[in-house]
């Protein structure tokens, strides 16, 4: 499951990085990669280090996302390149509606744990790109401020007692980092649907996907304020019946009255429908100012509101298209992952509001909140995540330094949008300009 400007007074003292990048060498020697493995869970690393000696070497980062295998992809790539030791981890789970939080920040924990093993590693920085800002924030957050965090009143799935002790690393940087597993499947609920039981009966009131609705075939659609309110709504009420449900079925386990002694299927269906795909006025600019990274401004020295230049990535699907994409979760994994309470979801041009962020362990926006570390925020102009990498910066007021920067014309993949651009190679080497400023962050908090 996975608009009127309004401009905020300027951000006080943004830090910019600063210092020389570490230019990549893409010799096909300049790094070897081996295998490690990871914990006890079954998770499998590849660990990637330079092959001769650099002044980046001493500082290692890691990766991981809840079910995707990140070795191999671009980060691990560009950090190796630029001369540090990088842990690049394939979750233990391949489909999200199996995920075990928990053991994700266990393995997270256990790579640390290697890294700081590792000569000549002095420093261990966790790297959040897209959902595994979800879990390198909640990581950090409860290795810092311990199992209270995550064993709050408010948790819908308080964490187990097996996450004491993990040991902090020294910094965090998220990359285009989602709010939240848990919102992220949210807000992808199609508001429409009006009895889980058949996902075909639907309210055409809610249907975003009508014209008479504001729907757009091509380019963007134009929703109506009221409408979008409407179905905001509909998705926090459509949550609350689907926790409802999850924790029912728990329930008749735990009292033996389920159809299984230890879980329960949970079928989650009709969860491609965020409003913000097609809707190019939603999360479409930041309030405050911050750099934006360009080939005329490679180190953000502009300051200014940021404006998303995506395009729409809506498209209506069939009905058996919607019966179930993530392929069904149980009870246990839908609280692990996918509970959230948004009693009152809006969500306009530069804000989303009515989200009890602290209900669930994997809201980003919540856990930036207790990081006292570094903290670095990259947010690709060219995806949809600029809004919330704002919320994230505005919230983690205990990091000792913080830095948003906004990379022009850049996908959630890094690379640059083509279909964004107004002139041919508009935004010039994307991927370039995120990691030199990522190694140049690096460099200005943990030395050269």
């Amino acid at each position: 499951m996975i608009a009127a400007l309004c401009v905020a007074a300027a951000a006080a003292a943004i830090p910019v990085a600063s210092g020389r990048p570490a230019s990549a060498d893409t010799s096909p020697d300049a790094y070897t990669v081996s295998t490690v493995l990871i914990g006890s869970g079954g998770a499998i690393g590849a660990l990637y280090q330079p092959s001769s000696p650099t002044s980046q070497e001493s500082t290692a980062f890691v990766l991981t996302h809840e079910d995707n295998n990140f070795i191999g992809t671009i980060p691990c790539v560009q950090l190796a390149q630029r001369g540090y030791t990088v842990l690049c981890v394939k979750s233990e789970f391949d489909d999200q509606a199996l995920v075990n939080f928990d053991a994700l920040a266990l393995d997270v924990g256990a790579s640390v744990t290697y890294l700081r093993g590792v000569a000549p590693v002095k420093h261990v920085v966790l790297v959040g790109y897209s959902g595994g800002g979800s879990i390198m924030t909640y990581y950090q957050n409860v290795a810092q401020n311990g199992i209270a965090t995550c064993q709050a009143p408010a948790r819908l799935d308080p964490c187990g007692d097996d996450l004491a002790g993990m040991p902090p690393a020294d910094g965090v940087v998220l990359l285009d980092a989602i709010p939240g597993i848990a919102f992220a499947d949210l807000g992808q609920l199609d508001a429409s649907v009006t009895n889980e039981s058949n996902l075909r009966a639907v309210n055409d009131r809610l249907n975003m996907f009508s014209p008479v609705n504001g729907y757009g075939a091509t380019g963007s659609s134009d929703y109506s304020a009221s409408f979008v309110n409407r179905y905001t709504a509909a998705e926090g009420a459509r949550e609350a019946g689907l926790v409802s449900e999850a924790q029912h079925l728990l329930t008749q386990v735990k009292n033996g009255k389920g159809q299984y002694s230890n879980d329960a299927p949970m079928e989650v269906g009709r969860d491609e429908a965020a409003i913000w795909y097609a809707d190019l006025n939603l999360l479409s600019h930041t309030k405050g100012k911050f750099p934006l990274i360009s080939p005329q401004h490679p180190d953000g020295s502009a300051p200014q509101v940021i404006h998303s230049v995506r395009v729409t990535s809506a498209s209506q699907a069939t009905d058996d298209q919607w019966s179930s994409r993530l392929g069904g979760f149980t009870a246990s994994s839908f609280m692990s992952v996918a509970a959230i309470k948004a009693p009152d979801l809006k969500i306009t041009a530069d804000d989303i509001t009515g989200v009890d962020w602290d209900s669930t362990n994997t809201a980003t926006v919540a856990n930036v909140a207790g990081i006292t570390s570094p903290l670095l925020i990259m947010s690709m102009t060219g995806h949809y995540w600029i809004v919330p990498s704002e919320m994230y910066y505005e919230a983690a007021t205990r990091a000792q330094s913080k830095t948003l920067a906004y990379v022009e014309g850049a996908t959630h993949g890094f690379t640059a949008c083509t279909a964004c651009a107004t002139t041919p190679g508009e935004f010039g080497d994307t991927v370039a300009e995120t990691f030199n400023y990522v190694a140049s962050w690096a460099a200005q908090h943990y030395g050269t």
